[in-house]
């Protein structure tokens, strides 16, 4: 069986002889950013703009990326070409490196920050799921206003305890409110939702992650006509609503068909839900 090799520091590395130190602070305080996304047609799909909100996020936490944009690209490049899948998941992650000794201090640091890119074989959802949807509940952990939430930081257990919380009810996704009692966002997705023909998703001043996939299905919706606002999304708004979808790197648009037991439209893909998917799948060929 072939070993999966992984780039670590400016290496090509078999994943089984990688060695990152106990003391790195991703581990022991979630003190990084990392960014997920895919290929299509065995290209990295919107790379760039991935590679460039790591970046902000990095300059945001004030850490020092060892790399410029042009030289991650090499190195997500190099790794795809060091393994072979037909098509592949990518996760870059860069963390402030190892610290000295113990505490919070972030200038406590010995050495560079560590630059690792991860990849494995893409499983591909079952394209039924794309017509019957996914079951999202609303969680009872919030979004909570604060610095990092709006960058892809390595601290993720908030949405790790709603992701349990949805699979402990049956659901494939749970959405959160924040402290106002706003939807705002998904475990691992940003929320649309259609009412009369109008697509509506919550605004960045909200506590959500400014997704890129969110961004395309935006820019695609607007260049097609199609009616869309951002503005705020109460709890009722999404159970009277004509249509639900998230959005999210690896998967696309998936339609939101159930919120609790409750169906949305009639239970099914929507037509302006559906439109989109098309649109985006013709973005996904350039």
């Amino acid at each position: 069986m072939v070993q999966l090799k992984i780039y670590l520091n400016g290496k090509i590395v078999p994943i089984n002889d990688t060695k990152i130190s106990v003391l790195d602070r991703g581990f022991l305080y979630g003190d990084g950013v990392f960014e997920s996304l895919r290929t299509y047609h065995h290209q990295p799909f919107l790379l760039e703009e991935h590679l460039k909100r790591l970046l902000a996020g990095a300059r945001f936490l004030k850490i020092r990326a060892p790399s410029s944009l042009s030289q991650l690209k090499t190195a997500v490049f190099k790794t795809l070409a060091a393994n072979k899948y037909k098509e592949y998941y990518i996760k870059v992650i860069l963390t402030r490196g190892e610290t000295r000794g113990h505490g919070l201090d972030p200038s406590n640091v010995s050495g560079k920050p560590n630059l690792i890119i991860l990849v494995e074989e893409l499983k591909e959802y079952p394209k039924t799921l794309y017509v019957r949807g996914w079951k999202a509940i609303i969680s009872n952990i919030r979004r909570t206003e604060v610095p990092t939430s709006r960058i892809k930081s390595l601290c993720y257990i908030d949405n790790i305890l709603a992701k349990a919380e949805a699979k402990k009810q049956g659901a494939d996704e749970a959405f959160m409110l924040d402290e106002k009692g706003h939807v705002v966002e998904g475990t691992v997705s940003n929320i649309f939702v259609v009412k009369l023909g109008t697509i509506y998703t919550p605004p960045i001043d909200e506590p959500i992650l400014s997704g890129i996939t969110r961004k395309l299905v935006i820019k695609i919706a607007k260049q097609s006509a199609l009616e869309l606002a951002e503005k705020i999304i109460e709890p009722k708004d999404l159970y009277n609503c004509d249509e639900c979808f998230v959005t999210m790197s690896g998967a696309g648009i998936i339609p939101v068909t159930k919120i609790w037991n409750k169906k949305i439209g009639n239970g099914k893909c929507g037509p302006i839900t559906q439109k989109l998917m098309l649109l985006y799948q013709t973005e996904t060929r350039k």
